[in-house]
C-alpha cells in the first residue's frame, strides 16, 4: 500500500512566518523599551539626587536658607574636577556633568562609606546633587565598572 507523501503539519508552513514575526517584535519591544538608568538620565538630565537609604546624609542638622554653596563637577572618560578642591563645612548643590562619552555617576564617600550618590548621567546630560558635608576627608568618585580605577577618583578635603 502506498501512502501518498503529505507533509505531516501542513499549518506549520502557513504560522511560522508569523510566529517568527511576533518573536522578532517581541525581542525588538523588550530591547526598545528599557528602564535602565542610561535611559531615564538621558530623558530627564537634571533631577535632584538623595542619598541613599544605606548611606545617609552626612549630618543631620539643616543648613539655614540661603546658605546653600554651589559646587560644580566636571566628569570625563576616565577624570573628574571640581571647581575647588579644599571645601567649607556646608550644604553643597553639586552641578555634575558629564562630559566624557560614556555613562558615569558621582558616588561621594566618607570613611569608607557612600554618604551621597547621583544616578547614572548619560554623555552630555547633568544632574543636580544636594549634600551637606562635615569637616573631613571624603573621595568623590564614578562606581559604574572600573571608572574609579581608571582614574575617576577626586580626594576632597572640608574643613
Amino acid at each position: 500500500m502506498n501512502v501518498p507523501n503529505r507533509s505531516i503539519r501542513p499549518g506549520l508552513r502557513r504560522r511560522l512566518p508569523a510566529v517568527l514575526l511576533a518573536v522578532a517584535l517581541g525581542s525588538l519591544t523588550a530591547c526598545g523599551s528599557s528602564d535602565s538608568p542610561d535611559t531615564e538620565a538621558a530623558t530627564a538630565p537634571t533631577t535632584q539626587a538623595q542619598p541613599s537609604e544605606a548611606a545617609p546624609a552626612a549630618s543631620s542638622a539643616p543648613a539655614a536658607e540661603g546658605d546653600v554653596q554651589t559646587l560644580t563637577a566636571v566628569e570625563k572618560d576616565f577624570s573628574i574636577s571640581l571647581d575647588e578642591e579644599t571645601l567649607s563645612a556646608g550644604e553643597y548643590e553639586i552641578e555634575v556633568r558629564n562630559e566624557g562619552g560614556a555613562s558615569h555617576d558621582l558616588v561621594i564617600e566618607q570613611d569608607g562609606e557612600d554618604i551621597a550618590r547621583t544616578a547614572v548621567i548619560a554623555p552630555g546630560a547633568s544632574e543636580t546633587l544636594t549634600v551637606t558635608l562635615e569637616p573631613g576627608e571624603y573621595v568623590f568618585y564614578c562606581s559604574i565598572a572600573n571608572h574609579r580605577g581608571m582614574g575617576m577618583e577626586l580626594p576632597v578635603t572640608v574643613s
